[in-house]
């Protein structure tokens, strides 16, 4: 009779090979960047009740640059939105004017249109499949 540990060592391996075989890699490259002062912070979210400023599912802060790539691998396939900003003076925040309205740069996946505020996760959103994707966004000042 075998053990138990024993029959849970050879499927323990066999639980994280089928995990590595489903996860999805998305690379993200945003262009359109008006300067390579700052960092930019990529975001990606994976439900409309956090989008665009909720828990992300992963996400990245890279050196700004005319244009920034950035992978995020391992995710779930299914489907995602992702929110960019670029914090050009470096502070950690969206820096907006008196009346509200953004003075840094930002964007969303599918380059949805912004339109008194961000737009809805399902404007934003995309289909991450097995096999992975790459999109392109562009930065909007």
């Amino acid at each position: 009779m075998r053990s138990w540990a024993a029959v849970a060592g050879g499927v323990f391996p066999l639980v994280l090979a089928a995990w590595a075989a489903v996860a999805a890699d998305l690379t993200i490259t945003v262009t359109g960047l008006r300067s390579d002062a700052g960092m930019v912070r990529v975001a990606v979210f994976d439900n409309a009740s956090d989008f665009p400023r909720g828990e992300e599912v992963s996400g990245e802060v890279v050196k700004a640059a005319p244009e920034v790539t950035v992978a995020i691998d391992g995710l779930k396939p299914g489907r995602y939105a992702v929110a960019v900003h670029h914090d050009e003076n470096g502070n950690g925040r969206m820096d907006s004017s008196l009346i509200g309205l953004p003075q840094e740069g930002y964007a969303f996946s599918n380059d949805a249109m912004v339109f008194l505020g961000p737009p809805p996760f399902s404007e934003a959103s995309f289909d991450l499949p097995e096999e992975g994707r790459q999109i392109t966004i562009q930065m909007d000042y």
